[in-house]
């Protein structure tokens, strides 16, 4: 947050201390202190008479730091989404391997095909939507996605980037998640098969 150095600088060109600064604004001269060093964020009746005291508006003294928060609340949402439409193509996989199962089971009934149907397409609709928020932030490689959704410094994890290692991870992952679907799928035509 950048109030902390605008609250220092703007207290240093006043020539008040932190613990004169503290009696105006009525805190203590540990909250100042936190507030400089950005463990602390002012209430917004201290922001007002900070605005007051230093003669600057409070956009002056808080706009960076909304940009910041805007920021961070608009990637919480896009994490919770790519949270919810991750635990949707997962189960509606679950679901619809499992189902794979009784399309065996009830072989004479025609109405069953439809339940793997429709899951594989709620999976498949799920990972357009994940894929896309993911290109929304320029997430590529698995370690961008969890930093993002950790609130992690994405940049540092961006740099570390190699386009050929990103594609064969990403081939990596379908294959090991066909081979789990498939795997799923089998057992379930196995003990549909076995009660049969």
């Amino acid at each position: 947050m950048d109030i902390g150095n605008k609250i220092k600088t703007y207290r240093k060109i006043q020539n008040l201390s932190q613990e004169e600064l503290a009696r105006k604004v009525y805190v203590s001269r540990q909250t100042v202190s936190n507030w400089e060093t950005n463990k602390r964020y002012p209430h917004i009746q201290n922001i007002l008479l900070l605005s007051v005291l230093f003669d600057v508006s409070v956009d002056e003294l808080i706009r960076r730091d909304l940009e910041a928060m805007k920021a961070k609340l608009s990637n919480k949402k896009v994490s919770r989404a790519m949270a919810t439409y991750t635990a949707i193509m997962l189960i509606a996989t679950l679901i619809g391997a499992i189902s794979i199962g009784t399309v065996f089971y009830f072989e004479e009934s025609t109405t069953v095909i439809f339940v793997p149907i429709s899951c594989f397409a709620i999976m498949l609709l799920s990972s357009f939507k994940l894929e896309r928020l993911k290109n929304s932030q320029d997430l590529k490689t698995f370690s961008e996605i969890v930093a993002f959704v950790g609130g992690s410094d994405v940049e540092k994890q961006r740099t570390k980037r190699v386009l050929g290692k990103d594609k064969i991870q990403k081939a990596i992952i379908m294959i090991e998640f066909a081979a789990a679907f498939s795997l799923i799928s089998l057992i379930s035509i196995f003990l549909f098969g076995y009660f049969k």
